[in-house]
């Protein structure tokens, strides 16, 4: 059996926490979870998307997307509106409010990758990108 230091899920879930250490103080100083800053960027770089599209790119399950999406919408990053083809269907906006956060926070976050790099190493940083998104695929496959 595969090692427990060589188990690829804990290790895929480690260098996550390592990554997001990069990421998080800049969340934590404008009140957003990391759930939260997923789905707005989500939204950012996609437009309107249905809710199970939503659930799927951000990964994070419906039941936990329905309270992130609520709590959104209550501090005035969202939108809801029914899909003018199916009524049970919605799509989640982002508002004015939201892109102008993204714009503000865009410097921040690219400074942070670009630490993250700088300590990693560019060259691996893009092999490591390379090799998770390869293993992403096979998903598809």
């Amino acid at each position: 059996m595969t090692k427990y230091e060589n188990s690829l899920p804990i290790q895929l879930i480690k260098a996550r926490d390592v990554a997001m250490q990069y990421f998080r103080p800049v969340l934590a100083d404008n009140d957003l979870t990391e759930q939260q800053w997923r789905v707005l960027r989500v939204l950012e770089s996609k437009g309107p998307t249905d809710f199970s599209t939503l659930s799927h790119e951000t990964c994070i399950l419906s039941p936990s997307l329905t309270g992130i999406i609520s709590r959104l919408e209550k501090q005035g990053f969202v939108t809801k509106q029914k899909s003018p083809h199916d009524g049970r269907q919605f799509y989640i906006h982002i508002t004015d409010k939201t892109q102008a956060l993204v714009e503000q926070l865009r410097p921040q976050i690219e400074q942070q990758y670009s630490a993250l790099k700088k300590t990693f190493g560019e060259k691996k940083y893009q092999q490591l990108s390379q090799l998770l998104t390869e293993l992403i695929e096979l998903q598809t496959k």
